[in-house]
Formats: C-alpha cells, sequence, structure tokens
C-alpha cells in the first residue's frame, strides 16, 4: 500500500487558511490527484469537536488561563478520532489538506507557557499524538503569516460562526487575546524555524497580497513535494 501525502496550512486567525485550502484542493483536483479536506477543529462534525467550540465560546470557563497541558488535550482528541478518516484519505498515493492540524496545538499551547518550558511541551504533545494516538504527521507544513494588527482587522471581518453565539462580536477567547495572537506568531516562527515549515509571508509593505499570489508560492511548495 502507498500511502499519499498529508499538507497542513497553518495561519493565525483570519490569515486565509480556508481560502487557500481550497485553492489548493481545486488546483490538486485538477491536474489529476485525489484530495480529501480536513478541518481542524471539527466544530460541526464531532463531538469533541463541539466541545472544543464550546471551551473556546467560554461556556465553561476561561478556556485560556487553563495549563496548556489540559487545553491541548481536546484538540488531540479531534484528530485522534479523525485518524481513521486520515489514513483512508493518504492510501495508494492519496492527498489529504488539512486546514490547522497538530502544528497549531503546537503553537497555540507554546504561547501559554515560558519559552523555557515550551521544547518540552511540544514533545509531550508531539508524543501524544504521533507517538501515543497514532496520528499521522505531516508531510508538509506551511504557515501562513500575517501581522497581529492586520489579523485583527481580518478576524472581525469573519462571518458569523453558530458555535460563539452573538457575544464578543462572534470572537473566540483565543481571538480576543492580542497577547495570545502575539505569541502564537512568534510560536510558530520559532518552531517553523526549528521544523523545517515553510512561511509564507501574507502581507508586503502592510497590506495583505491577494489570494492568488499567495496561492502561486503555495503552489511551487507543494510541486516541489510531489516531484520527490
Amino acid at each position: 500500500m502507498t500511502f499519499g501525502i498529508l499538507i497542513d496550512i497553518e495561519g493565525g486567525d483570519g490569515a486565509g487558511k480556508a481560502t487557500q485550502t481550497e485553492l489548493l484542493r481545486k488546483r490538486l483536483e485538477e491536474a489529476g490527484q485525489r484530495v480529501t479536506m480536513f478541518d481542524f477543529p471539527r466544530y460541526y462534525d464531532s463531538r469533541v469537536g463541539r466541545l472544543i467550540g464550546e471551551l473556546l465560546s467560554g461556556k465553561h470557563g476561561d478556556f485560556m488561563v487553563m495549563p496548556a497541558q489540559v487545553t491541548s488535550l481536546p484538540y488531540m482528541l479531534d484528530r485522534a478520532a479523525a485518524k481513521s478518516d486520515i489514513l483512508a484519505a493518504l492510501t495508494d498515493g492519496g492527498i489529504a489538506i488539512c486546514n490547522r492540524y497538530t502544528p497549531s496545538n503546537l503553537a497555540h499551547q507554546s504561547a501559554k507557557v515560558p519559552k523555557d518550558e515550551q521544547a518540552a511541551l511540544v514533545e509531550l504533545i508531539e508524543g501524544i499524538e504521533y507517538g501515543d494516538l497514532g496520528v499521522p504527521q505531516p508531510d508538509t507544513v506551511m504557515y501562513l503569516a500575517v501581522p497581529t494588527d492586520i489579523s485583527s482587522d481580518l478576524i472581525a471581518k469573519k462571518s458569523k460562526r453558530d458555535y460563539l453565539g452573538d457575544e464578543h462580536g462572534g470572537r473566540d477567547l483565543a481571538e480576543r487575546n492580542i497577547t495570545h495572537q502575539d505569541r502564537a506568531r512568534a510560536a510558530y516562527v520559532r518552531l517553523a524555524a526549528e521544523k523545517s515549515w515553510h512561511v509564507v509571508e501574507c502581507a508586503t509593505g502592510g497590506a495583505l497580497r491577494t489570494p492568488e499570489d499567495i496561492h502561486t508560492e503555495i503552489w511551487e511548495i507543494v510541486q516541489a513535494r510531489l516531484a520527490r
């Protein structure tokens, strides 16, 4: 059995991940590839995903002040519940594209702990997800980098998400926490350097690049991976 490629598109809140995953899906299918899409967390498609939505809405208290070793667990379980579907998507050379995956857990949870504790936390999360739970590791990770000020504006323009209700302008606890957004961005940049993730700068000169321009860069990265 030949396994395919697991591609993960990461980015801060409002970075355009959904747009880029859809553009990539279309491009790969046009090239004759079999593609399956996954969006994590699965807010509407799994029990754990719905729980994550409740936690991020504040229904069960302030999720952001809980220890990272605890808040990382629901995200792990959400991917573990999808494990069989992911593996099925990768059989016979299939391609799975994820809008967020384990690297998102690594960055956002690292943002909650001091720098000298981040390496141990990353090792713990990867050990549980990839080791104990057997969730497949991504073959290619791309981080869509957007400055926090631009990201905040984009978050404000997001369409309504049912799991958040009408309070707080439709932003979840993480999106409303600018300090967390800054720390998560720093964690992504550090992890990208350590783990050879691809960083796609989505803004130049204080303005966003067009989705098509960003996609062109992503497509070049994916083409290089497919050619191996």
